[in-house]
């Protein structure tokens, strides 16, 4: 009874170590911003964002006045009209109110799309997060597995060495027990090094400094629930070519508008050597040739094969994400029936690891059941770990967390 508890201390100090600081945990959503305030893909589309705002209002702002100043050298049949001609104009250009309006209409899409630029890498960033953070706990999990595997092994080279010392157990078993012993702290040591890796990259994800705890994210399976195929037309990928398509379309009604776009007037007065006179000026800009029609069909079809490729994306994401739907349910069935297998493996174990404290039961069929318990864990982890591989997959196809 003794040694069972201390073999469970020890267990429990081995595990102890990557239980992670409960005082340093954080909501999923709070760890999402911050990767969102240090990713160098938002910063960039921020500030496009901004300046887009800015290069609206230019384009839309009124055009400056113009002075038109001219001075000519007059010669007449009659002398005293000779001399200098003297004249000044001031002009002004108005735009046309229903192209200032479509150019209005274009930026306010040209900023959305970059709104959903925004969103699709916002999704992008929760998706890493979500499996570096779920990989990091079952990293964590395989190292309190081998970490109690180390401790049985300990425990049971400190029994045959007693026994050897007894006469009871031979230098060639001793040295089996061993190599037992190394071989669980390797695999211990290397676990450990991997959880730091993992822990790792979500700091440098979101530059926490402290270790990064989510405390509202623990794995889980995920399944249909009637929404994939929402989820699927909400995708960030089909989002941005429907708002891409909305940018043609404005593009589009600015060329249509802009046969006469703009209309420039012009007042002033002109002084000659025997009269004064004031004068007015208007110019009109007509776009009547092939030019912009041109430019318009080159758009239309830009448009429909845009429209050609929102529809070929659409329906390959769907069959991508109900067949990876399908594979997760497979996974799932194989996991939990694994997990359901753990407790007769683990009696077993208990029950031979007795048996071999009492001399009844071989070191070799100790050491088959001992690992036999071990692999059966260490698979359910990597079983859980290639299901996150692939739900990760699948929902960096759709741009978003499940």
């Amino acid at each position: 009874m003794k040694r069972s508890s201390v073999l469970t201390r020890s267990i429990i100090g081995y595990g102890v170590i990557f239980i992670p600081l409960l005082g340093c945990a954080m909501s999923f959503q709070e760890v999402s911003e911050r990767a969102y305030g240090v990713s160098g893909e938002m910063i960039t589309l921020g500030g496009k964002v901004e300046a887009t705002e800015y290069e609206r209002a230019s384009v839309v702002a009124s055009e400056p006045l113009s002075l038109e100043g001219t001075t000519r050298r007059i010669r007449a049949d009659d002398p005293s009209a000779n001399g200098l001609e003297y004249g000044m104009m001031v002009g002004f250009t108005m735009k046309n109110p229903q192209v200032v309006s479509a150019q209005y209409r274009q930026y306010d899409i040209r900023s959305k799309v970059f709104q959903y630029e925004l969103k699709r890498q916002q999704g992008s960033i929760q998706v890493a997060l979500k499996k570096d953070w779920l990989l990091s706990q079952l990293s964590i999990e395989r190292v309190n597995i081998l970490a109690e595997k180390k401790a049985f092994a300990e425990e049971a080279y400190r029994l045959s060495s007693k026994k050897y010392q007894s006469g009871r157990m031979s230098q060639m078993e001793l040295l089996r027990q061993e190599t037992e012993l190394h071989n669980a702290t390797q695999e211990y040591a290397i676990a450990a090094m991997e959880a730091e890796h993992a822990q790792l990259r979500l700091q440098e994800m979101t530059m926490i400094k402290e270790e990064v705890v989510v405390d509202d994210l623990p794995f889980s399976f995920i399944h249909d629930e009637g929404q994939t195929q929402k989820r699927i037309n909400e995708a960030s990928s089909i989002t941005l070519l429907r708002g891409r398509e909305e940018e043609l379309n404005a593009e589009i009604e600015v060329l249509r508008r802009s046969r006469v776009d703009r209309m420039s007037v012009g007042v002033g007065v002109t002084k000659e050597p025997i009269q004064n006179s004031v004068d007015m000026k208007v110019i009109i800009p007509l776009v009547w040739s092939e030019k912009n029609e041109k430019k318009i069909a080159a758009l239309m079809s830009e448009r429909s094969a845009l429209i050609a490729q929102r529809n070929s994306a659409e329906g390959k994401l769907r069959v991508s994400v109900f067949g990876a739907l399908e594979h997760l349910e497979e996974r799932e069935n194989r996991i939990k029936e694994l997990m359901a297998a753990e407790k007769s493996y683990e009696n077993l174990f208990r029950m031979a690891h007795k048996g071999f404290e009492g001399g009844v039961v071989s070191q070799f069929e100790y050491l088959a059941t001992k690992n036999a318990f071990y692999d059966a864990r260490l698979r359910s982890v990597a079983l859980k770990a290639d299901y996150v591989e692939e739900m990760s997959a699948m929902e960096e196809k759709l741009g978003r967390i499940w």
